[in-house]
């Protein structure tokens, strides 16, 4: 009998063995399976971080581009809005000098000639200074703004000009579009 019990706990033990290598065999082939998923999933997940970085440099590199194309036409808006800045500034001093000989008095007729000659060369240049959007600021018995003037002396106050008014221009400003070009040399009322 012992030797039955013993073949019964031998089969027993083959049975269970068998059973646990099978076990075993289908454990490894659903691991085989996972791990056969696992690469596939990591490396649609990797792709997909791909696509995500790329798509996010894409619309950055679009974004830059467009903020590019915007600073460029302003830049050029402003190019030929402030176009004559330069030879404005040039031609300013010019015209205080004609300004200066137009106020000389002159009693001869060839100095009458000359004064109407000088009269009418300014009036051209401020034609064409105009004509390029250069206005002279007009500041005379006006409230002083710091913008658009420079106070280079003061006087007292009184009732003709009260305080913070400019009394006298001592060199005309001028201003392109909505930029000083000079500013004006004023007296201002204190």
């Amino acid at each position: 009998m012992a030797s039955k019990k013993d073949d019964e706990k031998d089969l027993k033990k083959a049975t269970d063995k068998k059973e646990k290598v099978a076990n075993d065999k289908g454990a490894k082939k659903e691991k085989a399976k996972k791990d056969d998923k696992n690469p596939l999933e990591d490396k649609v997940k990797e792709l997909q971080a791909q696509v995500d970085d790329f798509s996010d440099k894409y619309l950055r590199a679009e974004a830059e581009m467009q903020n590019m194309q915007t600073r460029y036409k302003r830049e050029r808006a402003d190019i030929y809005k402030y176009d004559g800045q330069k030879l404005a500034t040039s031609v300013l001093p010019v015209m205080d000098n004609l300004d200066r000989a137009l106020q000389v008095e002159v009693s001869d007729e060839n100095g009458k000639q000359l004064k109407q000659g000088v009269e009418l060369v300014l009036k051209h240049f401020n034609k064409a200074l105009s004509e390029n959007g250069i206005e002279e600021i007009d500041v005379l018995n006006k409230k002083f703004d710091p913008n658009e003037c420079q106070a280079v002396q003061t006087v007292p106050a009184d009732d003709e000009h009260p305080a913070d008014t400019v009394v006298e221009i001592l060199q005309k400003g001028y201003k392109l579009a909505d930029r000083v070009i000079r500013p004006c040399m004023v007296v201002v009322a204190q």
